[in-house]
């Protein structure tokens, strides 16, 4: 999954401010070349942050493609919801209680039955894009085309975690300055 890294340093490049996304793939497929000892800087990224998750893959591509979902761009609640759930995983797991949360990706048939309720809402609204990425989630994780054979790998992943608590915040602080301007 080294070509991951270079999606992820190209959705960096393009939050940093580089304006043509074809530029920041171009920039971006440098992270290929070895530079000390036949590591690459992919290979060190990879290291440091492991592989993204289907989901993070996914919407890395549509980004760069300029198609977000329009619930990452219209407010803070659901980054901020999926957020806070993706850090309750992790906690679950890395907690000193029984309850975890994160093993449940092993026997997922209740997931499965959890994530199936939520693309028929999805398919129910009319919204197509969340119903794609559940379906690239669930196939990719069933075919096994990811290293871990846990269903939460394939959704989720500290990295995307990180980025939808950063766009809750974004979003909320905007919403707190536009709050504070119409006030005044």
């Amino acid at each position: 999954m080294i070509g991951a890294q270079v999606l992820i340093v190209a959705g960096l490049l393009v939050l940093l401010g580089v304006r043509s996304r074809i530029a920041a793939v171009l920039l971006a497929l440098l992270v290929l070349v070895p530079v000390h000892g036949g590591v690459s800087p992919a290979m060190a990224l990879r290291g440091l942050w492991g592989d993204p998750s289907v989901t993070t893959l996914q919407l890395l591509l549509l980004a760069l493609a300029g198609r977000t979902p329009p619930a990452l761009h219209a407010g803070w609640r659901a980054p901020a919801f999926l957020a806070l759930a993706a850090a309750a995983l992790y906690a679950s797991a890395l907690g000193p209680w029984n309850f975890d949360l994160y093993r449940f990706g092993y026997q997922p048939a209740a997931l499965v039955a959890v994530f199936g309720a939520l693309a028929l809402i999805a398919w129910w609204r009319g919204q197509p894009l969340y119903l794609w990425l559940l379906a690239i989630d669930l196939l990719a994780w069933r075919t096994g085309w990811l290293a871990s054979t846990n269903l939460w790998d394939a959704m989720l992943d500290p990295l995307l975690m990180l980025a939808l608590l950063a766009l809750a915040i974004r979003h909320g602080y905007r919403r707190y300055q536009n709050r504070n301007v119409v006030l005044a």
